[in-house]
């Protein structure tokens, strides 16, 4: 850049117009990557056109950053910064370099001394070139980061940039804001970060963006708000799944919810369909542990606690058949005693699931009746103790015991023993009646035979009367 009254300018060379030209007509990048300074032999050299070096060349490096003006796009800028250990000699002359190590343009400046830091007295020098050209179109703007080094105000400027940039690190999650619902929504992409939710207006859902390729690695804070007992569900979108207690569900869940007001999930989505519990908040002890058990004789109907129907705890469910009565015999001999109930245990997942129908078997009642069967809906059964065998002339046969199905543990009762032949009335026992996995099978020595004591035991025989078998059982406990 220069007019006629300048004194200091800079220009390309005869060698750097041919290369712009070049570059130009061809449409080939032209590569600028290197910026030497010189002492001018202590003379103050004028830029010559036909230069193909400097007078005197004290250093040569790549150049910390080559742009185009803002304000006028026809002049590039080349700039250097030299460290504080480099130097103890003037600056008189710059020059740029291209990749072939030609020079390409020259300039001359006021003299300035660089001195060296071991000389007493250091210095970072930024020397800084500005080149008006016909066309900026094909220079190569691109420069090595790892062998510059930055000035302050280049420094400053980026993080100027960085902190007014919306995503600034689009490699990471972004935290999202904080969005308050209080209707049945479906939650958008958009709005992932704090969700704060409300069913203080009656039961709500509010289902997750699909976790797909498009939404990626997300995640979000759920959090309820309201202290009313309705019901507020989570809901994974389509056939995504919620995964909390991948133990008892390993496949996930479809439903969860939030229990209390303060309770908390956060999910992490993996890209495949899956939201994943990476933290939640500590259940109270007034709804973290509980224990129901059915003796009735009967139907019933389990309301899943919500606590169960979230997911947030599994239920371990036990269920035992009825006892099997025990028969009667005569003076010549006594009845057999009945079988116990089976068993089944398990843990038995229950998210999303509002109620579960329940049956509980009864003992036998009369002769050689068994026990009913007892259920917990599809989930597990058992069957009942068969009936003791009366006396027919000969050892009257024990009940045989009833059998658990379904269970993570299936457990047959005890057999109920054979009422022996005694050849006198009032000699001897009967047969005893079943233990069930709670024990209680029990027999008679005289004539009246006595009813099994714990659930699932079976009747023990008798003389003269039949004994009933004790009913079943269904006990949830979490």
């Amino acid at each position: 850049m220069a007019d006629q009254n300048s004194k200091f300018m800079a220009i390309l060379t005869a060698v750097g117009e041919a290369r712009l030209a070049n570059a130009t007509a061809l449409g080939v990048p032209w590569n600028i990557t290197q910026l030497g300074v010189g002492d001018g032999n202590g003379a103050e050299p004028m830029p010559i056109r036909t230069q193909t070096a400097l007078v005197n060349e004290r250093r040569r490096a790549p150049l910390n950053q080559l742009s185009i003006d803002a304000n006028n796009s026809s002049i590039i800028i080349a700039e250097q910064v030299i460290p504080e250990d480099v130097g103890g000699w003037w600056i008189r002359e710059i020059g740029l370099y291209d990749e072939a190590g030609d020079l390409v343009a020259v300039a001359n400046c006021p003299p300035t001394y660089k001195p060296e830091l071991a000389q007493g007295s250091g210095r970072t020098q930024v020397v800084r070139l500005n080149i008006l050209v016909s066309s900026t179109q094909s220079i190569s703007l691109k420069i090595d980061p790892s062998v510059v080094l930055a000035t302050r105000a280049y420094a400053d400027t980026l993080i100027v940039d960085h902190l007014a940039a919306t995503d600034p690190h689009s490699q990471y999650q972004l935290r999202g804001g904080v969005v308050t619902l209080s209707a049945t929504a479906a939650i958008t992409a958009a709005q992932l970060g704090l969700l704060l939710l409300d069913a203080s207006g009656g039961a709500r859902t509010f289902t997750l963006p699909a976790a797909n390729a498009a939404i990626g690695v997300r995640e979000v804070t759920l959090r309820r708000v309201d202290v009313t007992s309705n019901a507020l569900a989570i809901a994974a979108s389509g056939t995504d799944k919620i995964m909390l207690d991948t133990t008892a569900e390993a496949a996930g869940q479809a439903t969860t919810e939030l229990l209390f007001a303060g309770d908390f999930l956060r999910l992490r989505s993996d890209g495949a369909g899956k939201w994943w519990c990476v933290g939640q908040a500590q259940l109270p002890g007034s709804i973290a542990g509980g224990l129901l058990a059915y003796t009735g004789v009967g139907n019933h109907t389990f309301t899943v606690p919500a606590v169960l129907r979230s997911g947030r705890r599994v239920p371990t469910v036990t269920v035992v058949g009825g006892g099997g009565a025990g028969a009667s015999g005569s003076s010549n001999g006594r009845g057999g005693g009945g079988g116990a109930g089976g068993c089944a245990k398990k843990k038995q997942a229950l998210s999303g699931v509002a109620s579960v129908a329940v049956t509980v078997g009864a003992g036998g009642q009369f002769g050689s009746t068994s026990g009913g069967t007892t259920s917990f809906g599809v989930y597990c059964s058992a069957t009942g103790g068969f009936g003791g065998q009366q006396y027919a002339g000969s050892n009257s046969a024990g009940g045989g015991p009833g059998a658990g199905a379904g269970g993570t543990l299936n457990i047959a009762g005890g057999f109920g023993s054979d009422g022996p032949v005694q050849g006198g009335a009032g000699i001897g026992g009967s047969g005893d009646g079943g233990v069930s996995i709670f024990g209680g099978g029990v027999r008679s020595s005289g004539g009246g035979g006595l009813s099994g004591a714990a659930p699932g035991s079976g009747g023990g025989g008798s003389e003269t009367t039949t004994t009933q078998g004790m009913p079943g059982v269904v006990i949830i406990e979490w």
